[in-house]
């Protein structure tokens, strides 16, 4: 029984652990093609990055439910 709560233990210490580099990684790309976006376009226009950071930002959401919510159960 210690031996399988353990697993479960490094488990979810593990999902987190991925969760937060993924959630990490998306902020830095994000902050990068941002400034592409502005030093190419002065900031003028369609703000395309926002596609991006939208379709990213559902699958951080599932990411997060995944991990945080459904892990527990």
């Amino acid at each position: 029984m210690l031996n399988e709560e353990k697993i479960g233990e490094k488990t979810i210490v593990k999902e987190k652990r991925g969760f937060y580099i993924h959630f990490i990684i998306y902020i830095l790309v994000n902050i990068g093609i941002y400034a592409q976006w502005w030093y190419i376009t002065d900031g003028e226009g369609f703000a395309w990055p926002i596609t991006t950071t939208i379709g990213w930002g559902i699958g951080i959401i599932a990411h997060f439910i995944a991990v945080f919510v459904l892990l527990k159960k």
